[in-house]
């Protein structure tokens, strides 16, 4: 061993003397102290701290620290200091130079180099260099970082480039101005279980070029722009990697990056993953959660195959499939997003296999600007519409949606629908709605107990209903608004709804031309006012519109006698939780308007935030007229309006307000012709109305629509069984009375959807019980007893 100290006299007082006589593998062991000199390394020789690591500095006025050439070097405990703006701590341009505990600090371009056919190997090291970078490789020779700290770099901490070669494991890059890793050129690099934490505003991995990376366990925390940067012609490879609040996307894959994502996450960030160039990507076993805007975006030319994705709380769209290509998911899920669970847009298409969405602000899918989608074992739960297609095409088969805030299947704007072996439960619209221009091919499903009509048709293109079951809806089970030839009903059972069916041309024509027979009057034998009368509950609601209906029914023979007519608006606010019978409250008020001579049809026609609302400017006034002039004779029902001047939405609140000063100016230009009834949640509505200030004049009349009581709940359980021949008995009806009373009423409770939910269940409880049975009499079958409504759980 050769000794270099600064204290002892005799012996070598600089490590160059020392390696000047060493030996091939020699052990140079050097005390404590300050070493202004340049180590140039041309044999192979360790040097080491002799009282262990940051006893020893090495930091000469100019140049590197240690140049290593043609020679393999270890030094283990030493620290390398330069200041030049030009020069390096180390440089190895051939050979192979090892840094063991050393710590790094540098004033420069770069702190470590390796070029050539130099060789870097560094393990639990510490970089610092607040001007430059920390390790840039160019050799093709190849290198590794072990357990290092990259800490403080004024551009990125590991930079490959060129033919590089670089493996990096453990470690931690902290507080870089640039990226923590940048590889361009034709670099081959692979990092494994370290992490990037808050990088200033570039990519903390940037992959570029024709670089090939490979990361595993990579995780990204606090960065000021994207996470991941993808734009290589090469592939690269992500497995078990995360990014934690990035304020740009997540994991951006642009160019022509073939990019593989596995067991992947992304949490935080603005948009969670982007697709957007022309590469191909595959994704298994990821997520998304938290994004500030979209979870997952698939645009331009990119090719995405997607296995089991699960996208969580985005306040915009969950998943939006934008590219020329045709993106495959299977097993999907998204809950509590803002916008949309999944949209579809553009010329492309999409294959959705297995896709669950549940708790969505807007619809479930959608399916717009003429893109097409195939959507198959599908379940739904949103605050909008189940499927939403817009001038586009969808085929969905074997699908569940389950108590939709709007229509479960809505089809406007010339689209096209094909819908096989899917159940439409409890939504607050209609089961499915085939809109103008539109067209459908509806078989093997079921519509049941929806609150508007099962299936409702307001076009004259063709439709086809075939071995469908419509039960127990709060309009008719079908029912077909425009004269037409085109509809097409076989083998279809129809039961249970609060209004008769109404379909083919001959009989759509004679009602609308009856003037007794207005379009929106139920079809039961009874007046519109013995309708709304006879509805469960609502008594306040009743006693409102009686007299609404009575100032109108004045004012028309104020007119009639010649008198002035009292100013009086007929545009209502309904204000309360779903299921509670504002829609079917609606159809009503315009029947009896109609029956008055007030308005000349009394038809109702339903639209949401969609129906208004366009994607490009200009278009928003094109659609909400459309829509208004749909409506004149009868009643325009906007349900869910405070959408309209939210700040949710895929299209933008500002396109939300040009909808609402639209139909502001429309209500003044046509206000004899028309009513207009706003609906949704009391709080939000009331922030809608001071949203404009023509909007409070207008609407000067809020009808308040109170969850119903108990009592109530168990009278439409028991209509229920009264319309499919059941018997409710006496002890059975005060369990569930106790039920009801029980059962938490948050503001999204169902109320009528819930009864009709728990109508269903007691039905199956019951056939659980029969099916047991040895025997089972026509009386049994009937008879639904206290032990079928010992529920474990409430109904929601």
């Amino acid at each position: 061993m050769i000794t270099v100290s600064q204290a002892v006299p005799g012996g070598y007082r600089t490590v160059s003397q020392a390696v000047s006589v060493a030996p091939d593998g020699a052990v140079i062991s050097v005390g404590p102290g300050h070493y202004r000199e340049n180590l140039v390394l041309t044999r192979p020789v360790t040097i080491a701290a002799e009282d262990g690591p940051g006893t020893v500095r090495i930091s000469p006025a100019a140049g590197p620290a240690v140049r290593v050439e043609a020679a393999s070097v270890s030094l283990t405990g030493v620290d390398l200091n330069t200041g030049g703006l030009e020069d390096v701590c180390a440089l190895v341009s051939s050979g192979r130079l090892s840094l063991v505990e050393c710590a790094v600090r540098a004033d420069s371009w770069a702190a470590v180099y390796a070029e050539g056919t130099g060789s870097l190997v560094m393990r639990d090291s510490t970089v610092h260099n607040p001007a430059g970078a920390g390790v840039v490789v160019t050799s093709s020779t190849g290198g590794a970082v072990h357990d290092s700290v990259f800490d403080g770099l004024g551009t990125s901490a590991v930079v490959v480039t060129g033919q590089g070669r670089l493996d990096v494991s453990g470690g931690e890059v902290r507080g870089s101005s640039g990226n923590g890793f940048f590889l361009s050129g034709t670099a081959r690099f692979a990092a494994t279980g370290t992490t990037i934490a808050d990088c200033a505003e570039k990519p903390a991995v940037a992959v570029e070029e024709s670089a090939t990376a490979e990361l595993h366990r990579v995780s990204v925390r606090g960065t000021g722009g994207l996470g991941l940067f993808l734009n290589t012609t090469s592939s690269v490879a992500l497995t078990g990697c995360a990014v934690e609040r990035a304020a740009e996307e997540g994991i951006l894959v642009s160019g022509a990056t073939n990019a593989t994502l596995r067991d992947c996450e992304v949490r935080g960030a603005r948009t969670g993953m982007r697709f957007a160039g022309a590469g191909t990507a595959v994704l298994e076993d990821c997520a998304v959660s938290d994004a500030g805007s979209c979870g997952v975006v698939v645009e331009n030319g990119s090719r995405l195959d997607c296995e089991n994705l699960r996208v969580r709380t985005c306040r915009e769209d969950g998943v939006v499939l934008a590219a020329h290509q045709e993106p495959a998911l299977r097993r999907t899920s998204v809950q509590d997003c803002g916008g949309s669970g999944v949209v579809v847009r553009g010329s492309g298409g999409a294959r959705l296999d297995g896709v669950e969405v549940e708790e969505v602000g807007r619809a479930a899918v959608s399916v717009v600007s003429g893109a097409h989608a195939l959507l198959r074992g599908f379940s739904a739960r949103a605050g909008g519409p189940g499927i939403l297609v817009e001038d586009g095409k969808i085929t969905a088969v074997d699908g569940d949606l389950d108590r939709c805030g709007g229509d479960g299947v809505r089809l406007v704007d010339g689209a096209s629908g094909e819908l096989a072996r899917c159940r439409v439960r409890a939504a607050s619209g209609h089961g499915c709605h085939v809109g103008p221009a539109s067209q459908a091919r509806i078989s093997d499903c079921e519509f049941l107990g929806n609150d508007g009509d099962g299936v409702r048709i307001d076009t004259d293109r063709e439709v086809v209903v075939r071995d469908c079951v419509l039960r127990d809806n709060g309009g008719a089970g079908l029912r077909q608004q425009v004269a037409s030839d085109a509809v097409t009903v076989e083998n279809t059972t129809s039961g249970g709804n609060a209004f008769a069916d109404a379909y083919g041309a001959a009989q759509v024509a004679a009602e609308q031309a009856a003037p007794s027979t207005p379009s929106g009057e139920p079809l039961s034998g009874r007046t519109p006012a013995e309708e709304l009368e006879a509805l469960v509950g609502l008594e306040d609601v009743k006693r409102e519109v009686t007299t609404l209906v009575n100032l109108n029914r004045m004012a028309k023979l104020r007119e009639q006698a010649g008198l002035s007519a009292p100013p009086m608006s007929r545009h209502l606010v309904f204000a309360g939780a779903p299921g509670t019978g504002k829609t079917t409250v609606g159809r009503l008020y315009g029947a009896i308007l109609a029956e008055l001579g007030v308005l000349t049809s009394g038809h109702l026609v339903e639209v949401a935030r969609a129906d208004l609302v366009a994607s490009v400017i200009g278009g928003t006034a094109i659609k909400t007229t459309e829509a208004f002039r749909e409506a004149l004779g009868g009643v325009l029902f906007v349900d869910e309006a405070y959408t309209l001047s939210s700040q949710k939405g895929g299209t933008g609140p500002d396109f939300g307000r040009e909808a609402i000063d639209t139909l502001v100016k429309l209500m003044e230009d046509h206000r004899d012709e028309v009513v207009v009834i706003v609906a949704g949640y009391s709080r939000e509505m009331a922030d809608f109305l001071a949203s404009n200030p023509g909007l409070e004049s207008r609407f000067n009349r809020t009808i308040e629509f109170s969850n119903y009581s108990a009592p109530e709940l168990v009278t439409i359980v028991q209509h229920q069984c009264s319309r499919h021949d059941y018997q409710l008995d006496d002890d059975a009806a005060d369990i569930l009375l106790r039920y009801f009373e029980d059962m938490p009423k948050a503001e999204t409770f169902g109320n009528g959807r819930t009864a009709r939910k728990t109508f269903e269940l007691v039905v199956d409880r019951q056939a659980s019980r029969l099916a047991r049975s040895s025997s089972v009499s026509p009386a049994d079958l009937t008879r639904l007893r206290a032990e079928d409504v010992l529920f474990d759980a409430p109904v929601t």
